[in-house]
């Protein structure tokens, strides 16, 4: 029976004069014997690699010049494939029916009215659709951001999120542009790359506004010694922080301006002077 190492022994006694410390002189005959095909030490049993030679002739027909992250399909896919595991797909959480009269409600009324009942032109059913927020907040359309790990502490951080809290994004970038402080350099640079991404999914930039802006720590301060007197030393911390924001449409804008104004008609007249029947002891003064 010929195993593996049989075969090499007799691959290797071909030509040993040209072989010397185990090593091959002439790789082109080492390629074109009887047992070494395609540069396969076991010859036609297992497919082997490809030579050299045709790795250096495809390599000289592609111009690494030319290759750009944006032309690069292998890293295209990638980046692709690590989006795809970080995605947050509304169909774990909301059925397609949902779904489907979400849509519909916002094409009849700009917004999404809740509890508002309205009829289904496919069909022809008349449905009242009933949400919780956290629902909502799924299929309202958003974007999330998050900074890359910046060094400051997050007391410089807070400073300037207070500052354009609530801001529309536009508004917010003039603002950060002239602020002085290095944070507002940082969080400007954040903004815009939500209106890159607004821009990618269509949305309104003009009505874009910050829903939330908050800082946390990154975690891994580097730490050094203070040296101090009498022999005393302390600790200087280096904190590193990132910042992360939720940007939402005129939708969500037009919805909780909706909501606001039907909470105030439902509300009942305030009472200041007590409005129950005169069932206890009256008092010869006013209790306020």
């Amino acid at each position: 029976m010929i195993n593996r190492l049989g075969l090499l022994r007799r691959a290797v006694s071909v030509q040993p004069a040209k072989i010397q410390y185990g090593l091959l002189t002439s790789a082109k005959h080492f390629h074109t014997t009887k047992y070494l095909q395609n540069g396969n030490v076991f010859g036609e049993l297992t497919k082997g690699k490809e030579s050299d030679e045709a790795q250096i002739e495809k390599q000289n027909d592609i111009d690494v010049s030319q290759i750009t992250p944006a032309t690069d399909s292998t890293l295209q896919e990638y980046y692709l494939e690590e989006a795809k595991k970080s995605q947050f797909t509304s169909s774990k959480y909301i059925t397609p029916l949902k779904k489907k009269l979400f849509h519909l409600n916002v094409q009849q009324n700009g917004f999404f009215k809740n509890n508002e009942i309205f009829k289904d032109p496919e069909t022809g059913k008349v449905y009242k659709l009933a949400l919780t927020e956290e629902e909502i907040d799924i299929l309202e359309p958003s974007i999330f951001l998050q900074s890359y790990r910046i060094k400051s502490s997050m007391k410089k951080a807070t400073q300037v999120n207070r500052f354009v809290r609530g801001y529309k994004v536009k508004n917010a970038i003039n603002q950060l542009h002239f602020n002085p402080k290095k944070m507002s350099t940082e969080l400007e640079k954040l903004m815009k790359k939500g209106l890159e991404q607004a821009r990618e999914l269509n949305y309104n930039e003009d009505e874009l506004y910050i829903q939330a802006l908050w800082v946390g720590s990154d975690g891994s301060w580097r730490k050094r010694l203070d040296a101090k007197g009498r022999g005393r030393t302390g600790i200087i911390e280096h904190p590193h922080i990132h910042l992360k924001a939720i940007l939402r449409t005129d939708q969500t804008a037009n919805r909780l301006k909706w909501e606001k104004h039907q909470k105030q008609l439902n509300q009942k007249p305030r009472m200041f002077l007590n409005n129950e029947p005169l069932n206890f002891r009256v008092h010869p003064f006013y209790r306020w």
